[in-house]
């Protein structure tokens, strides 16, 4: 039937989507140049954490064997105006994403052979998925700009961090778009959603 076709898809594009950055973050300025740091001072979010988004620098006057560590970097940054580091946001979430999704997982094929009362309620936590994601980065990126610390160097009024888009922070240009990741869950969502309404359709059918 189609509608386990599509709920397989989505199966497959969520495990995908766990494996892949889904947003990505940098800041730009003057002291930090492109041909040092690529794409400015980024980060890329993951299900389950933050992980570094700075390249490899291969020029003939620059010799490194790794790239810079931009998580590193950024707290550096954040910490001139008194923002906390980047690691004290969302640690119950990263902790229990690898569980949660396998759990989400299970739902899902669940969902390929239960007919039972409330079988759409296996669907929803992959439909939701992406729509989670982003209620809860903005909600961390709120808490970032609004509790500063006293004692920065520089002080800045609270203000709610770029969620997607550009922006300006101090001297810093700010960028937040989303990673393909972003893309594979939303593919996701859609393909468990239709194979949903697929599968009521069926159901009330007899097919």
């Amino acid at each position: 039937m189609a509608s386990r076709g599509l709920t397989i898809a989505g199966l497959l594009l969520m495990a995908l989507s766990f494996a892949s950055p889904l947003w990505w973050v940098s800041l730009k300025a003057p002291n930090y140049p492109e041909h040092t740091f690529p794409g400015g001072v980024r980060i890329n979010l993951h299900w389950y954490g933050v992980e570094n988004g700075c390249v490899l620098v291969e020029r003939e006057e620059i010799e490194e064997e790794e790239a810079l560590d931009c998580v590193l970097e950024m707290n550096t940054i954040n910490h001139y105006i008194g923002m906390h580091p980047i690691e004290e946001g969302a640690r119950l979430e990263f902790a229990v994403a690898p569980y949660l999704f396998a759990l989400f997982g299970l739902a899902l094929i669940a969902l390929l052979f239960y007919r039972g009362p409330l079988w759409w309620v296996l669907a929803l936590p992959a439909i939701l998925a992406p729509i989670a994601f982003l209620a809860d980065f903005t909600g961390w990126l709120w808490w970032f700009g609004h509790n500063l610390n006293e004692w920065a160097a520089f002080t800045v009024k609270p203000f709610m961090p770029t969620v997607m888009g550009e922006g300006k922070v101090a001297q810093f240009s700010t960028y937040a778009y989303p990673h393909y990741g972003f893309a594979l869950s939303i593919a996701s969502s859609l393909c468990v959603l239709v194979a949903t309404l697929l599968r009521r359709k069926e159901l009330r059918t007899g097919s």
